[in-house]
C-alpha cells in the first residue's frame, strides 16, 4: 500500500508543480501531458484510494511515525485530488445541502487551488519523506 501511496503522490505532485511553475524541465511537460486527457479518471480515483488508505492505515499496525507518514501522504492526496474532481461530487447535492457547507467546502477546493504551489512543495516534501521511510 505504500508504494501505490507514493506513486500517487508524486502523480499529484507532478500534476501541481506543472500548473505552478512558468519554466517546466521537459521531462515534467511530457510526463503531465500524458497524465492530462486521464486527469478525471486519476484524480477520482485517486481521491478514492486516498480516504481508503487513511482508513486502512488508521486500523493497520505501524509505528507511530510511519503511521503518521503514512496518514500525512493520504491526506494530500485526498486534498489534491478535491479540485479536480469537486464539481462532479457535488452536482447531485446542490439543493439538498445548506448552502453555507457548500460555500465553505467551495472555499477550501479553491484555497487549494490558490496556492498550488505551497501544495506541490509540501507534497514533494511529504513524498521524499515516505520514499526514504519505504527503502530504509
Amino acid at each position: 500500500m505504500g508504494l501505490i501511496t507514493l506513486l500517487v503522490a508524486l502523480a499529484f505532485t507532478a500534476i501541481y508543480f506543472s500548473r505552478s511553475m512558468e519554466k517546466k524541465p521537459e521531462a515534467l511537460v511530457r510526463v503531465t501531458d500524458k497524465m492530462m486527457p486521464h486527469i478525471d479518471q486519476i484524480a477520482r480515483w485517486g481521491g478514492i484510494y486516498g480516504v481508503a488508505a487513511c482508513i486502512l492505515t488508521l486500523l493497520m499496525r505501524y509505528e507511530l511515525g510511519d503511521m503518521l507518514i503514512r496518514l500525512i501522504n493520504n491526506v494530500m492526496i485526498c486534498m489534491m485530488a478535491l479540485p479536480f474532481i469537486f464539481d462532479k461530487l457535488t452536482e447531485k447535492y446542490r439543493g439538498k445541502v445548506n448552502a453555507a457547507i457548500m460555500e465553505e467546502a467551495k472555499n477550501i477546493v479553491s484555497w487549494v487551488s490558490r496556492n498550488e504551489k505551497f501544495m506541490s512543495f509540501i507534497a514533494a516534501g511529504c513524498a521524499t519523506v515516505l520514499f526514504f521511510m519505504l527503502f530504509k
